[in-house]
């Protein structure tokens, strides 16, 4: 220990000072300001007695729970700053931790009070300490420093504290370590009250303070009492050797991970404080518009200061107007990522509201989720930002710098959930969370009461716009979009990561997978039932959580099991179920598909059947009239003559529409610029009904003309012109826009279907030729393909000629049935995959538990059950957490009993990803018995 005095003319006694929580930097900026008052310094680790301890934040630390129980003055920095301004030392009262109480906190009002609660309590009653009524037992054990530092508080609150061999009567606490208590011979002590080590820092900050004068020390505990806290103990314990165990692997790879890309910015740059005067000057040149000069002086500095709010908002409304090039958009993403390298929003409450203030529009200031909501809007949609931007001809170029604004907001939620991650696994801030951690992300995406909920509105919205950007991306398939889809993806992904950790952070011990299963991914399956097989294989790939990834593929598997009559449990995913409930249905879906195969080979040709996957829901809704009726093949009858498929899909398009318009949420369904009527049909939608080729001309002569403009049921301009007929403004279109899309569609009706369902053979051809054979495999909502409208085999013919003019019907129906089962195995096998690999992943059953288990056994809290997981599971089931986890681990230690009915189940579906699959599963199971 080192003591610095440092006298001043003042009178009275000298404060003894100590500082907690403060490291280099901010601690020897700290000093300079003590050491220009009159005190007593000590420089240490340990807790000395001290008569004033400055703390960085409430913490448990030895020496913050040490000045609480000794009563002691527990301020702030700023006592110490202000008054060295001051030239003297001020009053502490409006300084001390405790005299307000903040409510937007992780913190429990009781441990914020506490330092001001304990300080008044002794003062009152005239009481030594804490302790001071207190005979203590507690293990002691040799070089143990954690044994010390409690040693160190309980002296603090004068504790009388006693040896386990000379213990006397009326011992009142003993704090145990282990579950086998080694001093239980005496009686004084098998009889007192037994306490966790933990008890020491709840009692200071977690408890009310009882009366010390007028409290009843109870000597005797009931043994079910004591084993009821040793219970307690160990099943915290094991919960935390559970949650290491699950996230081990995420919080490697994000100790790695932080280094590679946070320290990239710039790692020479030293911390310091710049004075204000060099901010009033950065200041200056913004008002003089010299924009250029302040940011090569902010992104060169070889030393960081936290940048003012105020002038990183002038430099983005710069950017955002338009007025910069590529270099310096780059300087200020460089300044960002500085600012989250050195000033991450976990690293105080203040710093939290600095990421809210900075991350919103600098004109409108609207907030974080407007601000994300206007780059969205920008970069799925072209559309303005949302104050007025001078017309420069460089759109693109702004799209781009909106994307890494974007993308600058991901890399700092990411950033946040991995810090919680770590967090998780460290066992840093481990379950004692009264509400759900503070963070951007939480700031974003849940409002006020929300926080029980996950599927909130902006979480809804985001959803709608994850599904809307894998649509535009089947569209176009450009680089941008795709970028676009993949980073609104990831956001999705780690509000769900967010969501898991938060709910194993808390105090409430609460189930949160049902809301991602029933409630997000759900309504993403549903959102994504127009895709094609392709596009839906694409989607659920590219989910980068694989939580979420693993319930979006048991939503989509249960429907299209649904689809099909195959019964399967309604529980809960679990191992048990995907093993003995989802691997049968796999092989039913696979003899299912085949069948279908064999019957369209011996098929006659005509009428196309209504595919099973239509036949349950057609049986639940009464809704076989949809099914088109079979004329006879007659020359002038080649086409249905009731009213067309398409006709009814656009009169409930149309009433979903109406429905949409008035309750969906804003971006979900984007309006065009141009003026609509009430169906939100453009001019060039009217101008194709109507069939007016001039008008359609001029209109597509006009810059800026979206010819894949939707009206509010989802038709472009181009389904109208095929389903009214208007050929001539259909080849116009075709050779007027190449960027038009032809595989647009309405619960799958492509412009082909909408030509031929509507008896329109010579757009039909005009299609083909510009879209080609990829037009004919389009399938809509019934799973009928465009020539299923298409009752005349020579007119069938005749189009299939356009495409494969070497290709007969049937020979077609074939293939094309044959390609579309294999894909459609394809797809139930990577759903299967998702949900069996994933959920192995997820819950890190290959590794052995064991391992961790004897890590965490170091405590001596947790008794170690290495090989006996059935008496765990027995033990430790008061937790859903751990109580799931050892069902699953027990089901996994019997995979090889049903690896072999996995391959059974698979014969249906050869290829390398079946074996892949096996080939996974059996190296897995491998490498658990090898480690145990």
């Amino acid at each position: 220990m080192q003591a610095t005095f440092r006298d001043m003319a003042g009178g009275g006694q000298k404060r003894i000072i100590q500082l907690t929580g403060f490291k280099k930097q901010e601690k020897a900026a700290l000093l300079e300001w003590l050491f220009k008052l009159d005190c007593v310094f000590l420089d240490s680790k340990k807790y000395r007695n001290c008569t004033h301890l400055i703390a960085k934040k409430l913490c448990k630390s030895e020496k913050f729970l040490a000045a609480c129980a000794a009563g002691k003055w527990i301020l702030t920095k700023e006592y110490i700053i202000n008054s060295a301004e001051s030239g003297r030392w001020l009053d502490e009262t409006t300084y001390e931790w405790g005299y307000e109480i903040e409510k937007d906190t992780h913190y429990s009002p009781q441990m914020q009070s506490a330092p001001k609660r304990w300080r008044e309590e002794l003062t009152k009653s005239s009481a030594p300490g804490a302790f001071h009524r207190w005979k203590v037992v507690f293990p002691v054990k040799e070089g143990d420093k954690r044994m010390a530092s409690i040693r160190r508080v309980l002296q603090a609150g004068k504790a009388t504290i006693c040896s386990p061999q000379n213990a006397e009567c009326n011992i009142t606490h003993i704090f145990i370590n282990n579950k086998i208590i080694p001093m239980q011979n005496k009686k004084c002590l098998s009889e007192a009250r037994h306490y966790p080590l933990q008890y020491l820092g709840d009692y200071l900050l977690e408890n009310e303070i009882q009366n010390t004068e007028d409290i009843q020390m109870n000597n005797f505990l009931a043994a079910q009492e004591t084993d009821q806290i040793m219970s307690n103990m160990q099943l915290a314990e094991m919960k935390n050797a559970v949650i290491k165990h699950m996230y081990f692997a995420a919080a490697v790879k994000h100790r790695f991970a932080q280094k590679d890309q946070l320290n990239k910015c710039n790692p020479e740059v030293k911390s310091t404080d710049l004075s204000r005067g060099t901010w009033y000057i950065l200041e200056g040149l913004v008002e003089e518009y010299l924009f250029s000069d302040v940011i090569t002086e902010l992104a060169a500095g070889q030393k960081y200061s936290t940048p003012p709010v105020q002038l990183l908002h002038s430099l983005l409304e710069y950017v955002l107007l338009g007025n910069t090039d590529a270099v310096f958009y780059a300087k200020l993403h460089h300044i960002l990522y500085l600012v989250l390298q050195c000033d991450p929003p976990w690293k105080s409450l203040s710093m939290l509201k600095y990421y809210l203030d900075l991350l919103q529009c600098p004109v409108c200031k609207k907030g974080t989720w407007s601000f994300i909501e206007m780059l969205v809007r920008s970069c799925l949609y072209c559309k303005t930002i949302c104050h007025a931007v001078p017309v420069s001809g460089r759109e693109d170029e702004q799209r781009i710098v909106h994307k890494t604004l974007l993308k600058f907001f991901f890399d700092l939620v990411k950033a946040e959930v991995e810090f919680l991650t770590k967090s998780l696994v460290e066992g840093t801030n481990s379950q004692h969370q009264q509400v759900m951690p503070q963070t951007v992300l939480l700031k974003t995406f849940w409002l006020g009461s929300e926080t029980s909920v996950l599927f909130t509105k902006h979480i809804n919205i985001l959803a709608d716009w994850v599904v809307l950007s894998y649509r535009e991306l089947n569209r176009k398939n450009d680089a941008f979009t795709c970028e676009i889809a993949g980073l609104l993806n990831a956001i999705l992904g780690t509000v769900v990561e967010y969501w898991i950790i938060s709910s194993l952070l808390m105090v409430k011990n609460r189930n949160v997978f049902h809301q991602i299963a029933d409630d997000l991914a759900q309504y993403l399956a549903i959102s994504c039932d127009d895709f094609s097989i392709c596009e839906l294989k694409t989607f659920i790939c590219s989910i980068p959580s694989l939580w979420l990834q693993m319930f979006v593929a048991e939503a989509v598997f249960k429907t299209m099991c649904l689809q099909r009559n195959i019964s399967i449990s309604t529980e809960p995913l679990s191992l048990q179920k995907i093993v003995c409930s989802y691997s049968p249905a796999l092989r039913e879906l696979g003899m299912h598909e085949t069948g279908k195969i064999h019957k369209a080979k011996k098929k006659k040709i005509g009428q196309w059947p209504c595919p099973e996957s239509q036949r349950a829901l057609q049986m639940l809704n009464g809704d076989k009239q949809n099914q088109v009726k079979v004329l006879p093949d007659l020359p002038d009858l080649i086409f249905n003559k009731c009213p067309p498929l398409t006709k009814k899909l656009r009169a409930k398009a149309e009433l979903e529409a109406s429905y949409t318009k008035e309750n969906s949420y804003l971006l979900a369904e984007e309006v065009h610029f141009y003026r609509r009527n009430t169906k939100g049909e453009t001019a060039l939608h009217k101008a194709c009904i109507s069939n007016k080729v001039e008008r359609l001309i001029r209109l597509l002569s006009s810059p800026g003309t979206d010819i894949n403009a939707k009206d509010y049921a989802g038709w472009t301009p181009l389904h109208e012109a095929c389903n009214h007929g208007s050929t001539v403004c259909v080849r116009e279109i075709l050779q007027r826009c190449p960027e038009v899309d032809l595989l647009s569609q309405v619960d799958g009706v492509t412009p082909l279907h909408d030509a031929l369902s509507n008896g329109h053979v010579e757009i039909g051809k005009l299609l083909l030729q510009h879209g080609g054979p990829v037009l004919l495999q389009q399938r809509d909502s019934n799973g009928k393909l465009p020539l299923d409208y298409v009752e005349s085999i020579p007119v069938k013919q005749e189009l299939l000629n356009v495409v494969h003019p070497e290709e007969n019907i049937e020979s077609f129906y074939e293939r094309t049935e044959q390609d579309f089962c294999s894909q459609q195995r394809e797809l139930w096998l990577i759903l299967f995959n998702k949900m069996l690999l994933n959920f192995c992943a997820v819950y890190n059953l290959s590794s052995p538990f064991t391992l961790t288990l004897r890590e965490v056994a170091c405590s001596n809290v947790l008794p170690v059950m290495a090989r006996d997981n059935c008496k765990m599971k027995n033990t430790f089931s008061a937790d859903w957490l751990v109580d799931t986890y050892f069902r699953e681990l027990e089901t996994f230690q019997k995979l090889p009993q049903f690896l072999q009915e996995i391959s059974a189940n698979m014969f249906f579906f050869p290829g390398e990803q079946m074996k892949a699959l096996l080939a996974t599963l059996e190296t897995m199971v491998e490498a658990y018995q090898l480690f145990t």
